[in-house]
């Protein structure tokens, strides 16, 4: 089943109809395209601008050039007005940023504008996206809140214990145990939270008695969660996870060693919500899916969430023990 993310890649938004009438001959008309997420818990805020396109030619061959579906360098003036509780404004300007991307049918150049959080996004001010296209004249706009910040529950020393029960020599007799992770609340921005657990380990390659250290992650995302202030991270779920994740190497040259766990807690806004259940997978009769905008004389979304990152927590002695045996996880940790 194709899993829906929280923190909704950047470059992806797609906006389908499935019986819409469309004439090819109508005048053309500027149509722009917005996906921005602000994250007070980021340093670099990005925010993709771009325009809907229209042509003779395929749409597969016009999406292949940059100038189809970005604007020109210098074309507009993007910026957010900051507005307080106490009635003052402020105004940050964004800057252009030419970035490239891998695969996909569109072309691999995609503008983005961006600005530093220097401690301008807080949850006591309301923030209206500016754009002007400098040539046409025409004004896109969009307001958002903003989600605060948390804390996770669990102390620095707090270690994840997945395994209960581990006697060597009897593997039959493991007991899995779950660990509960849990946070305090964010504002009332924010409605659904979702939580990577990333497994950092260490993987050498013997190769002539010289050892080539590699730093490698593993992350173990969960489902998009409401109404809860914990998860429960099952043992044997996430050990089955590691077990399909990596390959165990039966010549004897490979040697892993667990470093930490790091958690990082992306907490989304309703309207991120409503964006993300609007786009998740067809699967029942009905095909036609509804549009979300709120994006004023454009389409797409201007929202916010808050990403939060807690790291170096390690594993419990048992489950340690576990990881590093033979006839227990097997996977050459040591």
């Amino acid at each position: 089943m194709k899993k829906i993310y929280l923190f909704l890649s950047i470059f992806a938004i797609v906006f389908t109809a499935c019986e819409a009438d469309f004439d090819v001959n109508a005048e053309w008309e500027e149509t722009t395209v917005v996906y921005g997420l602000l994250d007070a818990g980021k340093y670099l805020q990005k925010i993709k601008i771009s325009k809907a396109f229209l042509g003779k030619m395929d749409a597969m061959q016009m999406a292949q050039y940059a100038d189809s579906i970005n604007f020109d360098s210098g074309e507009l003036d993007v910026k957010i007005v900051r507005a307080k509780n106490n009635g003052n404004t402020d105004t940050i300007i964004l800057n252009e940023a030419l970035i490239s991307r891998e695969g996909g049918d569109f072309n691999d150049s995609i503008m983005i504008y961006t600005f530093y959080n220097d401690n301008f996004l807080n949850s006591n001010s309301e923030y209206e996206l500016l754009i002007r296209n400098n040539i046409t004249g025409n004004e896109v706009s969009s307001t958002t809140n903003i989600i605060s910040g948390f804390n996770f529950d669990m102390g620095a020393s707090f270690p994840f214990g997945f395994i209960e029960t581990w006697i060597p020599g009897n593997p039959s007799a493991t007991e899995f145990s779950p660990t509960l992770v849990s946070w305090g609340n964010s504002t009332g921005n924010g409605v659904q939270y979702q939580i990577d657990l990333v497994f950092n380990y260490q993987e050498d390659t013997i190769f002539l008695d010289y050892p080539n250290p590699i730093h490698k992650s593993l992350v173990y995302t969960t489902p998009v969660l409401e109404g809860t202030s914990q998860f429960v991270f099952e043992g044997e779920k996430v050990f089955n996870f590691l077990k399909e994740e990596l390959d165990k190497d039966a010549n004897g040259v490979l040697k892993r060693t667990f470093e930490s766990i790091d958690l990082v807690m992306t907490v989304g806004s309703e309207d991120l919500k409503t964006y993300r259940i609007i786009n998740e997978e067809i699967t029942g009769i009905v095909q036609e899916r509804p549009q979300f905008t709120n994006i004023n004389n454009g389409i797409g979304l201007f929202s916010s969430r808050f990403t939060k990152n807690r790291e170096n927590f390690q594993l419990a002695n048992r489950t340690i023990q576990y990881l590093t045996s033979i006839d227990g996880f097997d996977r050459n940790f040591q």
